[in-house]
């Protein structure tokens, strides 16, 4: 082994007590021989080790959602998967949920991590129906009873990063809401702005239609 790695042999974490390294994986991360206190020996890295993502050989998890299942009853409910949602976005590695969640550090408070119990009280007593969804309230933040609200899919919408914020006229709405607001059909404020247009000739030159073989201002 390179000198530059760290021995975890003997060493501890959660459940799992490293015995020795076992090989590299593919991206030369030394990967480790572990036994669980469960008795089942499993092949972790160091990596994930020593940041206390890994904690047992996978019976630790199984156990938290086997109790969970057991004390709610609402798995396959609306509630319980928007509460695994949460969870599955900040979690994955992979594709839009990586770049949007993961690689941002959004995560699950501590009180809404492994109890979906708490998690539903703060949904009821926020009046949860179903049709609304969880959003963020500042997107730069995870999740927490101080952080999330309740709403419907427009006002979510509306408050994704990638919505900008036009001022004019003393207002300040997203694109969508402007284009709601003067009754304009959806993408053309988006049009005229990604043209090269300043705000305010987006926003009052009339837009054009033909009709039978000529150009109208509408």
């Amino acid at each position: 082994m390179a000198n530059h790695v760290i021995d975890l042999t003997g060493k501890r974490f959660g459940r799992l007590v490293v015995i020795r390294p076992s090989a590299r994986d593919k991206y030369g991360s030394v990967v480790w021989e572990c036994k669980c206190d469960c008795g089942m020996i499993c092949h972790k890295r160091g990596a994930l080790l020593r940041k206390g993502s890994t904690k047992s050989c996978g019976c630790l998890a199984r156990e938290i959602s086997s109790s969970v299942h057991r004390s709610h009853g609402d798995t396959g409910t609306k509630l319980y998967k928007m509460w695994r949602g949460m969870h599955d976005r900040c979690k994955s590695g992979k594709g839009s949920h990586f770049k949007n969640y993961k690689n941002r550090g959004i995560t699950v408070c501590t009180e809404w991590e492994k109890d979906y119990s708490a998690f539903k009280k703060w949904a009821i007593n926020n009046g949860y129906t179903e049709g609304l969804t969880i959003d963020r309230i500042d997107n730069n933040k995870g999740y927490s009873p101080d952080n999330c609200r309740l709403v419907n899919n427009i006002v979510q919408a509306n408050n994704k990063r990638t919505n900008k914020l036009i001022e004019y006229d003393g207002e300040i709405h997203t694109i969508a809401e402007w284009e709601r607001k003067i009754g304009w059909l959806s993408g053309t404020l988006r049009d005229r702005l990604r043209h090269g247009w300043d705000v305010e000739r987006a926003m009052t030159q009339p837009k054009k239609e033909k009709q039978h073989g000529q150009v109208t201002a509408r």
